[in-house]
C-alpha cells in the first residue's frame, strides 16, 4: 500500500508588544510504501494502542515503522517536522532580523 504524507509548517514571530506576524510557511511531501500486512498484523498493531493518537494511524518512529517498506522523501516529513527545510526557513528569518 502506497500513500503520501504532507506536513505543513508555519513560523511566526511574537514581537515585544505581543503582535504576531507570519514569517514563513511551507509544506513538504513524502511517499510511503507499506509492506503487505495480514489481518493478524493489523489486529496486533491496533491492539498495541499506538495508532490511536496518530495522524494517519501510525508513527514511523515507533512500532508503525516496522510496516514501512520504503520512503521516497524525507523521514522527518513523515515523522511530522521536516527538519532540513525548517532549519533553512529559521536561518533565513534570523538573517532578516
Amino acid at each position: 500500500m502506497k500513500h503520501q504524507v504532507h506536513t505543513g509548517v508555519a513560523l511566526y514571530r511574537l514581537s515585544p508588544s505581543c503582535e504576531i506576524s507570519l514569517l514563513s510557511s511551507f509544506t513538504e511531501s513524502a511517499h510511503v510504501t507499506f509492506c503487505n500486512l495480514s489481518d493478524i498484523d493489523i489486529d496486533a498493531y491496533v491492539a498495541s494502542g499506538e495508532p490511536m493518537d496518530k495522524a494517519g494511524s501510525y508513527g514511523i518512529q515507533g512500532i508503525g515503522g516496522q510496516m514501512v517498506q520504503n520512503i521516497t522523501g524525507d523521514f522527518f516529513t513523515v515523522m511530522g517536522l521536516p527538519m532540513h527545510q525548517t532549519s533553512k526557513h529559521l536561518a533565513k528569518a534570523l538573517k532578516e532580523e
